[in-house]
């Protein structure tokens, strides 16, 4: 059974980042709102959601969040697509 990304963790990092959603959009070049069916996994949305955005979320906000953090999403990437 496929399992949807989870928006949650993006939001986790945006929000220990610093970023508004609507600083976030402007640096991911998307719009504030699709920033927030991102984050509440609107499931037309989080279902389309690009490898592309999400390395442009990790890279704009990974300097910012502590080095658990990043280990922990590391790991969670590593689960949800199956690597070991």
């Amino acid at each position: 059974m496929f399992q949807a990304f989870s928006g949650k963790k993006l939001k986790e990092m945006r929000k220990e980042s610093g970023f508004t959603q609507a600083e976030l959009a402007s640096r991911l070049g998307i719009s504030r709102e699709t920033v927030i069916a991102i984050e509440k996994e609107h499931p037309g949305t989080i279902d389309s959601l690009s490898v592309g955005t999400l390395k442009k979320w990790w890279k704009v906000c990974n300097q910012r969040i502590s080095q658990q953090s990043r280990n922990d999403f590391v790991e969670y990437l590593k689960k949800f697509l199956n690597i070991a």
